[in-house]
């Protein structure tokens, strides 16, 4: 059965991973943790850090991939595991240790004691299980559909009250990752037991974190503050104990002048995605400019090829791709905190494979196969076949700060192949109820420290991006997530990438980052390993 597609933000759709998705390391891809003043002293207990986001907050549940919602969530819910941003490796956590049977289906993970939620009551085996349970399974009484990331999830066995055993049907060589990132954080008997609606509720958000819930109307504002009896960070963590920052006030400021105006007048101390324009203000005013590559995907327009378009026909497909000029975008439309796309993965994303070759910026080889595939240059130089005109809709994603300046930079570069696009720019409520299989091109990507993450993206029974079932793909995803081999692995990765590539199923646009303007106050600034603000180790100077 196929999950719904993820890009329509919808309930349903935020528990498969439904909006956009992202992963990290720091500037150049090489640490997770901002460059502070040298002279800044020893960490200090205390004070409120407020942090400015241009997207306003919606539907709390965890598995909300929504990126300003996830910059909290990630702060209030442990998870069992740790993905050391720096090294990529996998660490304990909430399970302070596991052992894995020969063939890869069994995982048994002695869960760390003396832990308890914000609400007092305490972590055991049972929370563990009824926790990945509703992943895997979701509830049908409650409203809670599975999350994709738990394919082939067979069950959770309690062996005593600090041991549960995992039991997959098949094998997967990116569990363990799954159980690191933000939307698998462990909640509270209290959260499972809610319907799908209820769990939407800010409030209803009770994790083991090292902050809980203080205020904020989840909308427009969220209000965090520390737990002073938390103990039982990652053993690789700066520090061990409570957090630093006392509170953390989050704002939503979608207009950036206001927002980097704002961090110039000490109102702000940390700013989500600014711009590529405000990146030299940020600097020239004393501020720090972080910028942190989200490993998993690329960037990249997705083609349904269930939409009746041009596109259906692949030599189509590979004009569009050789008439993009990908380097021209970053120097355009981003800045050089921004990887140029060379891949359907991100730089930094494990076991990446170079897809350079496939990405090269051809506008004559693009001309040539849209003659050949019959579409003529009319009078105003753009081709038409059979009276049609070769002209798509681009929609501005408003979930990307960047879109418009990307888009429009791509109906540029398409003008010049005789191709004619139209620029949309909806609401996010619109843009929601607007996109779908009839969709001809869906900006998007999903983050993953794994390379798994393109199953999740392309397999035909979880996003299905294609809306279109392509066995030869699906057996390609399959065999690479249960291939244990380094070496192997790497190769069947890079095959799923030559089908994409070869079969012109996406055309990567940039390499998905976010970029952070601070104060110069600010100390010890980290993102987890798909690039969401961890706040346990951050201070004020």
């Amino acid at each position: 059965m196929k999950i719904s597609q993820r890009r329509a933000f919808s309930p349903r759709s935020a528990a498969l991973g439904a909006a956009v998705l992202l992963l990290s390391a720091c500037s150049g891809g090489t640490q997770n943790t901002a460059n502070s003043s040298g002279d800044a002293g020893k960490p200090q207990y205390g004070g409120t850090l407020k942090f400015y986001d241009p997207v306003s907050y919606k539907a709390w549940q965890i598995t909300n991939t929504l990126w300003s919602n996830s910059n909290v969530t990630t702060n209030l819910a442990d998870r069992l595991t740790w993905q050391n941003p720096k090294t990529g490796k996998i660490e304990p956590w909430l399970a302070k240790s596991w052992t894995i049977s020969p063939d890869h289906l069994t995982y048994t993970f002695t869960i760390r004691s003396g832990v308890t939620f914000s609400d007092g009551s305490k972590l055991d085996a049972k929370v563990v299980k009824h926790n990945l349970d509703q992943h895997a399974f979701g509830d049908k009484k409650l409203g809670v559909a599975p999350d994709e990331f738990f394919a082939n999830y067979a069950g959770t066995k309690v062996v005593d009250p600090r041991t549960v055993r995992v039991t997959l049907s098949k094998p997967n060589a990116g569990f363990l990752q799954v159980l690191s990132i933000y939307r698998t954080g462990i909640l509270a008997e209290s959260y499972l037991k809610k319907d799908w609606n209820d769990k939407g509720k800010l409030t209803s958000l009770i994790g083991s974190g090292p902050f809980v819930v203080a205020g904020g109307n989840g909308t427009t504002n969220v209000v965090l503050k520390r737990r002073d009896d938390y103990n039982w960070a990652p053993k690789s963590f700066k520090h061990q104990g409570k957090a630093y920052l006392s509170e953390i006030r989050y704002t939503t400021v979608p207009e950036q002048s206001t927002a980097v105006g704002a961090l110039q007048s000490q109102q702000a101390d940390v700013v989500r995605n600014i711009a590529p324009d405000d990146e030299e203000t940020v600097k020239s005013s004393g501020g720090q400019v972080e910028a942190f590559p989200a490993q998993g995907e690329s960037n990249a327009l997705h083609i349904s090829l269930a939409a009746n378009a041009p596109t259906r026909d692949i030599e189509v497909r590979r004009a569009l791709q050789a008439a993009t000029d990908r380097k021209e975008i970053n120097d355009i439309a981003l800045s050089p905190s921004y990887g140029v796309a060379k891949s359907i993965l991100v730089h930094g994303t494990p076991k990446r494979p170079d897809g350079s070759a496939y990405l090269k910026y051809d506008p004559a080889k693009a001309k040539r196969l849209l003659e050949a595939a019959g579409w003529k240059t009319g009078p105003d130089g753009i081709r038409t076949k059979k009276g049609e005109r070769l002209s798509f809709t681009l929609y501005v994603t408003p979930y990307y700060q960047v879109s418009q300046a990307v888009v429009e930079v791509l109906q540029s570069q398409w003008k010049k192949a005789g191709i004619e696009v139209k620029l949309k720019s909806p609401s996010l409520s619109q843009y929601e109820a607007e996109i779908g299989k009839n969709t001809v091109f869906t900006q998007g990507q999903l983050s993953r420290a794994e390379p798994d993450v393109l199953r999740s993206e392309w397999h035909s029974e979880l996003a299905d991006s294609t809306y279109t079932e392509l066995p030869e793909l699906n057996t390609l995803l399959e065999a690479q997530v249960a291939e244990f081999d380094p070496a192997k692995r790497t190769a069947d990765i890079k095959a799923v990438q030559d089908y994409v590539l070869k079969n012109a199923l996406a055309i990567p646009l940039y390499d998905e980052t976010q970029v952070f303007g601070l104060r110069p106050n600010v100390q010890g600034f980290q993102t987890e390993a798909v690039a969401r603000s961890q706040f346990y180790n951050t201070w004020l100077s």
